[in-house]
């Protein structure tokens, strides 16, 4: 068995094989040039760089570039945040590009949502996707994971999570990430694994049968 942190911003070399991570790369901040020491990616476009000097023609240009390479498993992080700068409607309309594009390439969809559920409930039953949709780092109570969760939407956990929404999720809709933090992505398995009162071995063998549905495009 593996620890898959399905979102990380850190670099994980592939000879650590004890574990499957996806480094997350987002258009408009970086170079997107070689890195192919690293198995897989996910790349998007993400609403904390949606820059006024570059047009949305421009930074889907970028994306398709990279996304239709094999090392690119997922689209995103795609993102809504109503607390950043960009404005929410040029947010909604790449967002919904990037979920179109997921569809197209029959990848997953990773996501940044903050304060914005309404928004990405109204899309998605707007588009209707048969690509899986992926929160990362969520920290919202079990009320918001519950109605998550009747879409379909897997959750992915950080360090710091609601207990009754990590319960909820538990345990076909849970996935655990590293984001930027400083933990090994092994002590979030265990913090989550004490949380849920279940053996780590037990949250390592269910969090690999979601990964193989995730990607199995049932």
């Amino acid at each position: 068995m593996k620890y898959i942190d399905i979102h990380t911003h850190t670099v994980i070399p592939k000879t650590q094989e004890n574990r499957i991570s996806f480094y997350n790369r987002i258009v408009g901040q970086e170079t997107l040039g070689d890195l192919s020491h690293i198995e897989m990616f996910s790349v998007g476009i993400h609403p904390w760089f949606i820059h006024s000097d570059k047009s949305n023609d421009q930074l889907l240009e970028q994306l398709w570039e990279k996304a239709k390479q094999p090392e690119v498993w997922m689209i995103g992080e795609a993102g809504l945040d109503k607390l950043h700068e960009a404005p929410l409607e040029r947010q909604l309309y790449l967002f919904e590009q990037q979920a179109l594009l997921a569809e197209e390439l029959h990848k997953p969809l990773i996501i940044h949502c903050v304060k914005a559920w309404s928004e990405l409930l109204a899309l998605r039953k707007k588009i209707r996707p048969l690509s899986p949709w992926l929160i990362h780092g969520f920290r919202g109570k079990r009320e918001l994971a519950e109605q998550l969760l009747k879409e379909n939407i897997y959750l992915s956990f950080g360090e710091q999570f609601q207990l009754a929404a990590l319960q909820i999720a538990w345990p076909s809709h849970l996935f655990l990430e590293t984001d930027e933090s400083k933990l090994d992505i092994q002590e979030i398995y265990e913090k989550a694994a004490a949380a849920l009162s279940v053996p780590t071995e037990m949250l390592m063998e269910q969090i690999e049968q979601n990964f193989s549905l995730l990607f199995s495009g049932e």
